[in-house]
């Protein structure tokens, strides 16, 4: 009879603190996605400006100059300000061109704290 007493008894499911705890921890997941995503979409804007200059056929691949001004017009359409020049380099060998965009992009999460990432995206145009 007193195990019947005592099941009878027991909490089921989360108290008001275990609520304000989940509540907590889902809300700084949240904030903390809202701000990454951006940071990738960023990052797929660049890979996509990187595929369209390979594809390109007008731009000369012997010509830094011409590879770095159709990057900077299709970024500046695309409203991506963060590449500067010093983060582009185009190594050119057997025939072969290669451009790299090494940056690293930071946005503020809370207070003095940042969330960010480092990326490197390169293509190859054999022309």
């Amino acid at each position: 009879m007193s195990t019947m007493t005592n099941t009878r008894h027991r909490q089921k499911g989360l108290s008001s603190l275990g609520w304000l705890a989940a509540a907590g921890i889902f809300g700084i997941l949240s904030v903390g996605a809202i701000k990454v995503i951006p940071i990738y979409m960023e990052n797929f804007t660049i890979k996509s400006v990187l595929e369209a200059v390979q594809e390109d056929p007008r731009i000369d691949p012997k010509s830094k100059r011409a590879i770095w001004e159709s990057i900077s017009k299709r970024l500046y359409i695309n409203e991506v300000r963060l590449i500067k020049r010093e983060h582009v380099t185009m190594t050119r060998k057997d025939g072969k061109t290669t451009i790299t965009i090494t940056y690293e992009s930071r946005r503020p999460y809370m207070g003095n704290l940042f969330i960010g990432g480092a990326f490197s995206e390169s293509v190859v145009i054999d022309r």
